[in-house]
C-alpha cells in the first residue's frame, strides 16, 4: 500500500486491520466499501456488480470506534467531528496499481456510516462492444459522436455506468486533433490529451463557473460530468448551438423522460431540440459466469461474473423532432418511435438473455420498475 498508510500515528492493529479491508475489496473488484457503526452492531459490506455483500472474516467488535478513527486521520477527516457529514480522499497503491478512494461519512442516530468509493485512476478505457453497445446501438452511438457539434446526454442512474461509457466516448474521440475539456467532480480517471478540471466548490469552483472559462479556452470537445441545474444545462444547450460537441451524464430514467428533465429545468424545448442529437440510457447488469454458467464456482460471485450494460439510443432526427413537435405525451411518442425502429433498454436487455450473458432474474432486479 501507499506509503499514506504509514505516516500516521495509530495502533499498527488497527492500521493493519484497515489496510485488510481495503486491499481485500479492490482484490474483489469491489466498488465502494460501506461501513456502519451503531450501538448493536458494525457492518462491513462491499458493492460487488452492483450489489451489497458482508464481508464475513472482519470483526472489530472492541475496536470499531478506531477502525472509524483510522479511515478519517487517513482520509483527511477531523477525527472530533461526528455530528456533520464530512468528505475525504485517501490515495494508495495497491499491487502497483494507484486508486483514488472517495470517503463520505454521515451522522446518524445511533452512530457513523461511512462509505469509500474505489476509483483506479489508471483503469483502461473499455470499448463500445464490450460494455454492451453492439449492433445498431453500436451504429446508432457512433452516428452521435461523429458530429461536429451538439448536444449528446448519457442517462442513468447512479451506478448504471454513464461514467465509464463517458470515458469511452472521450477515449474514441482522442484523436489529438480536437482540443477536449472535461469538468468533472470528480475526475475518475485521468487521461493523456485531455485538458480536465476538478470542481471545487468550497472555493466557487462549481461546474458551472469551470464552463464559462472552458469556452474561452477554444475547445472543441466540451465534457460535463453531470447536468444538475438550469444553468449548467443552459450553458450546456448554447455551447452546443454555438459549434461545440458537447457531452454530458444526466440523471434520468430512460431516454425520452430525458427531454422532459431538460424541460422541467427551464430549457425552451426548441432550444432542446435544435441541439440534442440524441440520449444513450442505460443500466448495468451482472453477466452469467461463462465457466459455471451461472451454478457459482470459485471464479464467480454465485453465479454471476462482471457486468454489461443493457441500453437504448434515441437519436433525435427530424421523424423525432416531428413528433415532439404534434405532441408532449411520453407514452404517445415511445408508440410512434417503436414503430420505427427504436429498441428500448427492455428489447436490449431481452436480446441478450436470449444469447445467456444475462439472465431474467437480473433483468427483473434492474428493470423491474421500467417493465
Amino acid at each position: 500500500m501507499g506509503d499514506n498508510f504509514r505516516i500516521h500515528n495509530g495502533k499498527p492493529g488497527i492500521i493493519e486491520s484497515v489496510n485488510r479491508i481495503i486491499r481485500d475489496a479492490t482484490t474483489k473488484h469491489a466498488s465502494d466499501i460501506h461501513i456502519d457503526i451503531n450501538s448493536r452492531e458494525f457492518n462491513i459490506r462491499y458493492r460487488i456488480d452492483g450489489v451489497l455483500e458482508k464481508a464475513e472474516k472482519f470483526s472489530f467488535d472492541n475496536e470499531k470506534l478506531e477502525v472509524i478513527s483510522r479511515i478519517k486521520i487517513i482520509s483527511g477527516m477531523n477525527i472530533a467531528e461526528k455530528r456533520l457529514p464530512q468528505d475525504g480522499s485517501i490515495n494508495i497503491v495497491i499491487n502497483n496499481r494507484k486508486y483514488d478512494i472517495r470517503v463520505s461519512s454521515l451522522p446518524t442516530v445511533d452512530g457513523e456510516s461511512l462509505v469509500l468509493r474505489i476509483l483506479q485512476n489508471e483503469e483502461k478505457i473499455t470499448d463500445f462492444e464490450s460494455l454492451g453497445f453492439r449492433g445498431k446501438s453500436f451504429s446508432n452511438i457512433k452516428k452521435l459522436i461523429n458530429k461536429n457539434h451538439g448536444l449528446v446526454l448519457i442517462s442513468g442512474p447512479t451506478g448504471s455506468g454513464k461514467t465509464t461509457t463517458l470515458f469511452s466516448i472521450i477515449n474514441k474521440l482522442n484523436d489529438k486533433s480536437k482540443k477536449i475539456i472535461t469538468v468533472e467532480d470528480p475526475v475518475e480517471k485521468k487521461l493523456k490529451g485531455i485538458t480536465q478540471i476538478q470542481v471545487k466548490e468550497k472555493i466557487g469552483l462549481t461546474f458551472l463557473e469551470g464552463l464559462k472559462h472552458v469556452l474561452r479556452n477554444d475547445p472543441d470537445i466540451i465534457v460535463i460530468g453531470e447536468i444538475r441545474d438550469k444553468e449548467t444545462a443552459e450553458i450546456a444547450v448554447k455551447s452546443a448551438l454555438t459549434g461545440h460537441l458537447v457531452i454530458a451524464t444526466i440523471h434520468t430514467n430512460d431516454s425520452l423522460s430525458t427531454i422532459f428533465r431538460l424541460m422541467d429545468m427551464g430549457i425552451p424545448e426548441y432550444l432542446i431540440l435544435n441541439s440534442l442529437n440524441g440520449v444513450i440510457a442505460q443500466r448495468l447488469v451482472r453477466k452469467i459466469c461463462v465457466k459455471c454458467c451461472g451454478q457459482s464456482c470459485p471464479s464467480c460471485n454465485s453465479g454471476y461474473s462482471g457486468r454489461i450494460n443493457i441500453n437504448e439510443i434515441l437519436v433525435f432526427d427530424d421523424g423525432v423532432h416531428e413528433l415532439f413537435r404534434k405532441t408532449n405525451s411520453l407514452g404517445e411518442i415511445k408508440n410512434k418511435i417503436k414503430e420505427t425502429g427504436f429498441r428500448d433498454m427492455l428489447d436490449d436487455a431481452l436480446e441478450k438473455e436470449k444469447e445467456k450473458i444475462i439472465n431474467k432474474e437480473e433483468i427483473f432486479r434492474v428493470l423491474g420498475e421500467l417493465q
